[in-house]
This record gives C-alpha cells, sequence and structure tokens, in this order.
C-alpha cells in the first residue's frame, strides 16, 4: 500500500529516474490509482525560497513541483519520510491553498 510518507524512485518521463515524496493518502492513491508527488530536485535547497523545499536524509524535495502520477509509475520504495518533513511539506502545501 503506498501511503504518505513514502519515498519511491519514480519514472517521470525523463531521461533517468529519480526520487519522489508521496504525499497523498493510501485511500486516495488506491482510489485513483494515481499518486500526488512531489520530485526530489538537485539543487541546493536554498536556491528556492522557504518554505518550497525540503531537505532530509541528504535529498531535497521540491513542493512547487507538485504532481500526479499514475501508481503503476512508482518503481519501488526506498524509504520514508520523518514526520518533521511531512509536516514542512503539509505547511508548504496550506500555503498555497
Amino acid at each position: 500500500m503506498i501511503s504518505a510518507g513514502d519515498v519511491h524512485r519514480a519514472d517521470l518521463n525523463e531521461e533517468r529516474r529519480r526520487l519522489v515524496l508521496v504525499v497523498s493518502n493510501a485511500k486516495f492513491n488506491k482510489l485513483a490509482d494515481r499518486v500526488v508527488v512531489v520530485p526530489q530536485v538537485f539543487e541546493a535547497p536554498d536556491e528556492v525560497p522557504f518554505p518550497w523545499r525540503v531537505e532530509f536524509d541528504g535529498a531535497v524535495f521540491a513542493v512547487d513541483l507538485m504532481r500526479t502520477l499514475p501508481a503503476d509509475r512508482l518503481l519501488r520504495r526506498t524509504g520514508r519520510a520523518p514526520e518533521s518533513a511531512m509536516i514542512a511539506v503539509r505547511t508548504a502545501i496550506r500555503m498555497i491553498m
């Protein structure tokens, strides 16, 4: 079951696979057969103003590049985000609304 906070390697239709952080809950993921994710980016978190970049475990994820993917494009789970990172992501999403 795919749930919020999972980190997966995903096919984003780019030259290389990249990590994504799942932000949608398991119920949405199951019913829609899609996931809402924020992709990993390869720049310093300070290059974009707070709160749009969230960093943990040496990776930077871009909330401002949030998107949906078909669930089958998640290739494998590689880890889980700490609760502090998920709080930062939810705070950034609330600022969008």
